[in-house]
């Protein structure tokens, strides 16, 4: 692994002085550490900065300004098994660092929110020294690096004492690098997306959330270059203007809270996602060189459980722990090497605690998986075989209020 988790993509994202980074996955959803801590569960609590990304209604029950940096460091390791060989990537820890600032008004229904952060990565490396993948034929990619990052305003508005509505529009920039042994493909794009949101707190003990991120499609714009476009040409270039759609899929969150008293907060979400528009990738290379390299891909919708909790102590600390279930999108017919999805489970762990004007949080999770057994690809015989998965992260919060 080259760096972080699930469709075609790793991330780059400024943070303050935490410069670039890169990760190995498809879609984020981990992004603060207490959120993590109660295994993501968080869209019906939603009180802190991050609520930007998780349900931006949430907003309305923060007071003053506050800026808050995270940090969701993964060690994401796959090996591969086959009848004819085996290959790995690199199981190095990398960091996927965002930041977001919030602003409620005092004497108006209004607040304001502002985000940075990666809802997708993907950063797969199976090459290196006579590694399989990269030796598997011209048609497997063995490398993927895909950044996309998200620049999201949030307006929030409190309509009642207990409603809480939100709407946001965000301006997305995205790369992606694709290798093959015969092909490489670089090309980026920007593009703009939008989220609506509602918080709903009926009574003290119970709260429900529900929070919508819009699909966006890009054009990526780059070049390809290999032995393959030097075959296309008859030798006259190896490099070529080229093209590829992709689409990132839109996300539906529910959430529901319970609050039994002031030193619990119980929460259930169900979390959509719709992978059925990730149909295929086609490199559109020009001047009409023969054939387009095309890999059909044919995800399947998901859904993500996340359950959790948090126990407030006294002094402002708070202990949290939380379960999430990940469904596998990408079908065995067209599983890549690039993207090695499958059934996941998560546990995590995590303690902060909230002075006047600070609060901190650190957080342990551990993924566990079956081995995944793929045959039948309609790529090439050679992905056929067990992947199997090794992933442990680490996150910290901070947050500053004044």
């Amino acid at each position: 692994m080259k760096k972080l988790q699930h469709p075609l993509i790793p991330i780059g994202l400024s943070l303050l002085a935490c410069g670039s980074i890169e990760a190995a996955a498809t879609r984020i959803a981990f992004v603060d550490a207490f959120a993590t801590a109660r295994g993501n569960a968080f869209t019906a609590t939603a009180d802190n900065p991050s609520a930007v990304f998780y349900n931006a209604a949430g907003l309305t029950q923060l007071e003053g300004t506050q800026i808050q940096g995270n940090v969701f460091a993964i060690s994401l390791g796959y090996e591969y098994s086959g009848a004819t060989g085996s290959d790995d990537m690199d199981d190095t820890y990398q960091p996927v660092p965002s930041a977001f600032i919030s602003h409620t008004f005092k004497d108006a229904p209004f607040a304001l929110g502002f985000g940075m952060y990666a809802p997708f990565a993907l950063g797969t490396d199976w090459g290196g020294d006579d590694t399989r993948f990269q030796l598997a034929g011209q048609t497997v990619p063995y490398e993927a690096d895909l950044q996309y990052i998200k620049y999201h305003a949030v307006i929030a508005w409190q309509i009642s004492d207990s409603l809480s509505l939100a709407g946001g529009l965000s301006f997305d920039d995205t790369t992606v690098d694709i290798k093959t042994n015969a092909l490489q493909f670089d090309g980026d794009d920007q593009t703009m997306g939008y989220s609506l949101s509602i918080l709903w707190q009926p009574s003290v003990k119970h709260s429900f959330g529900l929070n919508y991120q819009a699909k966006t499609d890009v054009t990526y714009q780059g070049k390809a270059s290999g032995p393959a476009i030097t075959l296309l040409t008859g030798g006259a270039t190896n490099r070529a203007n080229t093209k590829a759609d992709l689409v990132y899929p839109e996300s539906i969150v529910f959430g529901y809270s319970y609050r039994p008293n002031e030193h619990w907060n119980l929460e259930f979400n169900l979390d959509w996602t719709n992978w059925d528009h990730v149909d295929e990738l086609i490199m559109d290379i020009d001047g009409n060189l023969g054939p387009s390299p095309t890999y059909t891909l044919n995800w399947k919708s998901t859904f993500i459980c996340e359950l959790g909790f948090t126990r407030y102590l006294d002094n402002g600390w708070h202990v949290s722990g939380g379960y999430t279930f990940v469904e596998n999108a990408v079908p065995d017919t067209y599983f890549l090497p690039i993207v090695p999805d499958t059934d996941r489970h998560f546990l995590a762990v995590g303690v902060g605690r909230s002075y006047d004007h600070i609060s901190w949080q650190i957080t342990y999770q551990q993924a566990f998986a079956s081995e995944r057994t793929v045959s039948g690809n309609q790529t090439s015989d050679t992905i056929d075989g067990g992947y199997d998965l090794d992933s442990q992260a680490v996150a910290v919060s901070f947050k500053y209020s004044f």
